[in-house]
């Protein structure tokens, strides 16, 4: 595997006028090549990137989270049809927090989840000053990857359902984007199932993050998004499966905004409630859970 130094062992930092030897003779001296100077913008943006990477991290591998998962609900609902499979959705999901895991886990921790946050911050020793950050990143992350997806499926929807944006029913594809439970599911079960998967998923999530529990711990991405599959697939279908405040009020938000009217927070009695806060208090319930009946360090 190939190795690339980084810009500190090269002794080169961006802003500076940089040089790079060129190559010469044996025992010629190497004449100096300018690579780039510096300008109020490189600089200011430079700063923007430096004072904020944990926000833009979280930003975008949200972004990349709900893109892929809402882009798995669309292929299921505009292509798929009678023939969708809640298999399909679940590997889908997967595979999409495995991407996002990849993409920011380095820089922010990959939260991707405002449940994941306040946990953290309630067992962990997350910084308070920190939450409000990750979590306008989740929330903004979440918008605009539905936006994104839905310019990218624009053409698709309106030969579904004929240009009229319908939240349910034969031609309802407000589903797409946010979570909405099966008819027969009443709110009790709704309730039950988020905060009980996100309990299971907060577990998850600390027991493999701890550095004594391995193998799991050194492929940690994987193992949540294995653990995030069969969630899903033993109890995700009890509701609309959010598990996460981010990625269905979000999108939400911007089918609201986009067509499908205000009703997508008021339908199914407020339905929009259950994802909005079930999943918080699944994920306390969780983290209480390891701190009882897990937690290594004690």
């Amino acid at each position: 595997m190939l190795i690339y130094p980084t810009l500190e062992q090269t002794n080169i930092r961006l802003g500076d006028n940089a040089t790079w030897p060129s190559i010469t003779e044996p025992g010629a001296t190497p004449s100096p090549r300018v690579l780039h100077g510096t300008s109020p913008f490189a600089e200011s943006l430079r700063a923007f990137r430096y004072n904020n990477r944990e926000f833009l991290a979280e930003f975008i591998s949200t972004l990349i989270l709900v893109l892929f998962i809402d882009g798995v609900s669309a292929e299921q609902t505009l292509i798929a049809g009678s023939q969708k499979s809640w298999l399909t959705s679940s590997l889908g999901t997967g595979l999409a927090v495995l991407f996002a895991i990849s993409v920011s886990g380095h820089i922010s921790g990959a939260h991707i989840n405002p449940a994941v946050t306040l946990t953290f911050w309630a067992f962990s020793g997350f910084p308070t000053r920190k939450v409000p950050i990750y979590f306008a990143a989740q929330f903004l992350g979440a918008f605009f990857g539905a936006a994104l997806l839905y310019a990218v499926i624009w053409p698709a929807l309106n030969e579904f359902d004929g240009g009229e944006r319908q939240i349910l029913g034969e031609h309802g594809t407000a589903g797409i984007f946010a979570t909405y439970p099966p008819l027969y599911v009443g709110v009790g079960a709704a309730v039950a199932s988020e905060i009980i998967g996100t309990a299971l998923l907060l577990l998850l999530i600390m027991v493999t993050g701890h550095p004594n529990n391995m193998p799991f711990h050194s492929s940690q991405g994987v193992f949540i998004a294995c653990g995030l599959m069969i969630i899903s697939m033993g109890l995700g279908y009890t509701s609309g499966f959010s598990l996460n405040p981010a990625r269905d009020i979000g999108p939400r938000l911007f089918t609201a905004i986009a067509g499908w009217g205000t009703g997508v927070f008021s339908i199914r009695d407020y339905y929009a409630l259950i994802p909005m806060f079930a999943p918080l208090v699944g994920g306390l319930l969780g983290g209480m859970t390891y701190s009882i009946f897990i937690d290594h360090a004690t």
